[in-house]
């Protein structure tokens, strides 16, 4: 059998010349205004009740004060609240107080 020989096409005759279409890419697809949307996630801020707000670390504790342990002694069954309202808060890990 004979071998039939085809002509070599080069890249400027196999896409058609258009007066005024200077950007069709090689593949023929033109592109319309492609944009690149870029979405940031950001992690949650995560509110540990009861944290420190200084370190951020630790987890307040509440103590009881010696003036309002004394108070509790000295006026005892009115004394008892003014030492529940005279409590601070205290961080274990950098030994802030609060309160």
């Amino acid at each position: 059998m004979a071998e039939i020989e085809k002509p070599a096409l080069s890249a400027t005759s196999t896409s058609p010349k258009r007066s005024g279409h200077h950007n069709i890419p090689k593949s023929g697809v033109p592109q319309y205004g492609t944009s690149i949307c870029f979405h940031t996630l950001t992690p949650p801020n995560v509110a540990v009740v009861g944290g420190c707000p200084a370190c951020r670390i630790g987890v307040l504790e509440e103590e009881f004060t010696c003036s309002g342990i004394c108070l509790a002694l000295i006026f005892f069954p009115f004394g008892i609240l003014c030492c529940l309202a005279m409590r601070r808060k205290r961080c274990p890990n950098c030994g802030a107080a609060f309160g």
